[in-house]
């Protein structure tokens, strides 16, 4: 008998911004497709007038596509890429 592993995919989604703000614009991606990544890593910077703030992985897995470049004004839920794992 064999096993298969299922693959998953994960976006990386823009945060609720709290304090009246509602888009971002993304300063800097901080990892390159086909890099693997661990819940919890920095993989998106993005920048409201006078903050600058990293978005994490949610999930380890590999980045497998980045939707939305630098310098792209983004939305609360907005999806910015995406992550794969077999886990």
């Amino acid at each position: 008998m064999t096993t298969e592993s299922a693959i998953h995919r994960f976006p990386i989604t823009v945060p609720e911004l709290g304090s009246g703000r509602d888009s971002v614009r993304i300063s800097a991606w901080l990892v390159d497709v086909g890099q693997t990544v661990i819940a919890g890593d920095r993989v998106v910077e993005v920048l409201v007038p006078g903050i600058t703030f990293d978005i994490e992985a949610a999930q380890s897995g590999e980045l497998v596509e980045v939707i939305r470049p630098v310098d792209a004004i983004v939305v609360p839920g907005e999806v910015l890429g995406w992550i794969v794992t077999d886990e």
